[in-house]
C-alpha cells in the first residue's frame, strides 16, 4: 500500500531514530490528556527519573497523579511493537479497571500511530475486550492476576490499595503473578501508600533497607522508587502580592520536609501544597507524600513528633561495614560490596532479617558503649528480634542487628557483639522469651555488665531482689518514650539506621492510648533503640584500671 506523501514524510524523519526505545516513547504516542485533549506523550521529570533509575525489578512509592501508570503501560505497548515474542501484562484492580486501562493507555495510543507502523510485525493479528496480539507474536494483555505462563514485562497498578481492599486477591498476585515474572525480566509494582499493613507495604520496607544498606542489587532484588509531591512541577500555586504567611507548624514541617530530602521548597510550592491540604485534610500525607514512610501512616497518633522523625530521616546514613557473623563462634565475615542476596530474596529475605551486623563505626578502645535488645515474641507473631550499640559519650548509633534467630543464638550473637564492643553495657528486654535469651547470658558474659533491675519480692515484700534485664510494661515504656522524645526534639537522638526512623514514623497510639506499631507493622526496632539510649543513661561508669609503676619514694616507710 503506497503512503500518502505527509506520511512518507514522516516516516523518512522518523526512520533514523526508530531503533531507540526511549526516542519512541517520547515521540510517537498519542494520548488523551487530563481535559480530553488528544496530546504527543512526554515523559515528565519523575517519569524520566524512574526510566533512568530502573532496574530489572522496580517498586514504587508515588504521590498522586503524576503519571507513572501512563508512562508504564506507554512503555509496555512500546516494548511489544518493537520485539518479537514478549508477553506483557498489567495488573488492574477489577476487571473494569482492566478494561478501562486497555482502552485508554494501550488502544488509544495504538489506533493513534501512522499507518505504517501498523503493518508487518506490528499489525493487529486479534484483539479482546483486555488484550492486543500482534504479527511478531507479542501481546499486551490487562488482567486481575496472571497466574500461568511467563511474563517478559509485568506491570501491576496500585497494588497498594489492592492489598487493602482486595487481600485474597493481593494473595494470589504474590503467589502467582510475581512468580511469572522470570530472571531478567521487568517487573513494575507502583501505588500510593495504604497503610503500615500489606504486601506492598513489606516490599517497600524491604527495598528500602536493601538501598540503604548500600549492597549491589541482584536480578531477583527489588530496588526502591520513592517519589514525592514536589518532584512534579505542576505542584506550584502563584503567591499573592502579601507574599506567603505560614503557622509555627507548618513552618517547622517544610523546614522538616527539606533537612530530610535535602531539598528547598518555593513559595509556590508551599502554597500549592497548603492548598491541597486544605481539602485532602488527613489523606494528605497519603496521597500527596513528601517522605517515604510518612505515606504509610494512616491510623492511630503517632506517638513521636512527625517533624522530628523527618529530620531525623534526613540525618540517616548508609552502613560504612555490613558483617554475616555467625551467632554461635561469632566469626564476622565482611559481605558489604559483594554479598549474593539470589536466594534470599526468593524468599522475601531482606538484607536485614538475613540477620546482616550493619555497622558505621568499629569499636574505639576509648568509648564505652550500651546495647539495647528486644526479643521477638515468636515466629507465630511475625516480629523479630533486634539489638543497637550506641556510644556512651553522645548517643550515636554505632551497630544495629535484626532478624529471626532462636533465643540460645540470639544471646550467643549478642555476646559476641558486646564483647567486640569493649564489653558493652547490655540491656535485654525482659518479657515474654527475653527471659530464655537472658539466662543464657548470664552463663556467656559478665554479669557486672548486664542491667540489673530492683524489685521488691512480691511474696516476702521485705525481700529485695535484683533481676537482669529491662522489663517493659505500662509504668517503664513512657520512661523509654520520654527519654527519646527529647533526644528527637533536641536533635541529639543520634538514629543513622533509616530502618529504626521507619518503624518509629509507624509507632502510634490506639484507641485505648497504648503505644505500639501501627496495625500490621513492627515495633522491634522502636524498642530496642529505645532500650540502648535508657541503658545508656544508666550503665555505670567505666572503671578504668592504672597498671603502671607508682614513682619511687625512698622516703616511703615501705621502702625502708
Amino acid at each position: 500500500m503506497a503512503l500518502r506523501s505527509d506520511e512518507a514524510e514522516l516516516l523518512k524523519r522518523c526512520a533514523p531514530y526508530l531503533n531507540c526505545w526511549w526516542w519512541r516513547v517520547n515521540n510517537l504516542y498519542i494520548i488523551a490528556d487530563e481535559y480530553g485533549n488528544e496530546v504527543l506523550f512526554r515523559c515528565r521529570p519523575a517519569q524520566t527519573m524512574l526510566f533512568v533509575l530502573m532496574w530489572y525489578l522496580n517498586i514504587i512509592l508515588k504521590a498522586r497523579q503524576l503519571g507513572f501508570s501512563t508512562a508504564i503501560q506507554i512503555f509496555i505497548l512500546d516494548h511489544a511493537l518493537f520485539n518479537d515474542n514478549r508477553q506483557c501484562g498489567v495488573i488492574a484492580q477489577g476487571k473494569d479497571e482492566a478494561g478501562a486501562i486497555f482502552a485508554s493507555k494501550i488502544l488509544y495510543p495504538y489506533e493513534r500511530l501512522p499507518s505504517w507502523l501498523k503493518t508487518g510485525k506490528r499489525a493487529t493479528k486479534s484483539k479482546t475486550s483486555t488484550a492486543i496480539y500482534f504479527g511478531n507474536d507479542s501481546y499486551v494483555r490487562i488482567a486481575v492476576s496472571f497466574r500461568s505462563g511467563t511474563l517478559q514485562v509485568l506491570h501491576i497498578s496500585e497494588y497498594g490499595k489492592i492489598c487493602a481492599l482486595f487481600p485474597i486477591r493481593a494473595d494470589e498476585v504474590q503467589s502467582g503473578s510475581l512468580n511469572s515474572v522470570h530472571t531478567g525480566s521487568l517487573l513494575f509494582v507502583e501505588s500510593t501508600a495504604e497503610g503500615a499493613s500489606g504486601n506492598f507495604f513489606d516490599m517497600s520496607v524491604e527495598a528500602i533497607a536493601l538501598f540503604e544498606a548500600g549492597i549491589p542489587l541482584s536480578e531477583l532484588d527489588f530496588k526502591f522508587h520513592f517519589f514525592p509531591w514536589f518532584d512534579d512541577p505542576k505542584y506550584v500555586l502563584p503567591v499573592s502580592g502579601r507574599g506567603l504567611t505560614l503557622t509555627k507548624a507548618q513552618d517547622k514541617y517544610f523546614t522538616s520536609v527539606e533537612a530530610a530530602m535535602k531539598v528547598t521548597l518555593s513559595d509556590e510550592q508551599k502554597n500549592w501544597y497548603l492548598n491541597k491540604e486544605r481539602s485532602q485534610k488527613s489523606k494528605m500525607k497519603q496521597e500527596f507524600p513528601s517522605t517515604a514512610m510518612e505515606a504509610f501512616l494512616t491510623s492511630g497518633r503517632k506517638v513521636f513528633d512527625a517533624d522530628d522523625l523527618m529530620r531525623a530521616e534526613g540525618r540517616c546514613t548508609k552502613p560504612l561495614i555490613v558483617y554475616d557473623v555467625e551467632p554461635v563462634t561469632g566469626k564476622r565475615k565482611k559481605v558489604t560490596a559483594n554479598v549474593d542476596l539470589s536466594s534470599k530474596a526468593s524468599d522475601k529475605l531482606t538484607l536485614a532479617t538475613a540477620g546482616y551486623l550493619l555497622v558505621w563505626e568499629l569499636p574505639d578502645d576509648d568509648e564505652d558503649y550500651a546495647i539495647g535488645a528486644d526479643v521477638a515474641e515468636g515466629l507465630e507473631h511475625g516480629d523479630r528480634s533486634a539489638f543497637d550499640i550506641v556510644a556512651k559519650s553522645d548517643g550515636r548509633q554505632v551497630a544495629h542487628w535484626f532478624g529471626h534467630l532462636d533465643t540460645k543464638r540470639f544471646a550467643k550473637l549478642m555476646a559476641h557483639i558486646g564483647e567486640w564492643y569493649n564489653w558493652a553495657y547490655l540491656g535485654p528486654e525482659r518479657n515474654n522469651h527475653g527471659h530464655a535469651v537472658l539466662q543464657e547470658l548470664v552463663d556467656i558474659y559478665p554479669v557486672s555488665r548486664i542491667y540489673h533491675e530492683e524489685h521488691i519480692d512480691r511474696e516476702d515484700i521485705d525481700e529485695e531482689t535484683r533481676k537482669v534485664g529491662w522489663h517493659t510494661s505500662a509504668q517503664s515504656k513512657p520512661i523509654l518514650v520520654s527519654g527519646l522524645e527529647d533526644l528527637l526534639a533536641n536533635d541529639a537522638d543520634g538514629i543513622r539506621w533509616r530502618g529504626t526512623v521507619a518503624e518509629l514514623n509507624v509507632f502510634v497510639f490506639d484507641k485505648k492510648g497504648r503505644m505500639g506499631a501501627q496495625s500490621g507493622g513492627f515495633d522491634d526496632q522502636v524498642m530496642s533503640y529505645m532500650i540502648a539510649q535508657e541503658m545508656r543513661a544508666r550503665m555505670p561508669k567505666r572503671r578504668i584500671i592504672d597498671d603502671s609503676n607508682a614513682p619511687h619514694n625512698p622516703n616511703h616507710w615501705m621502702a625502708r
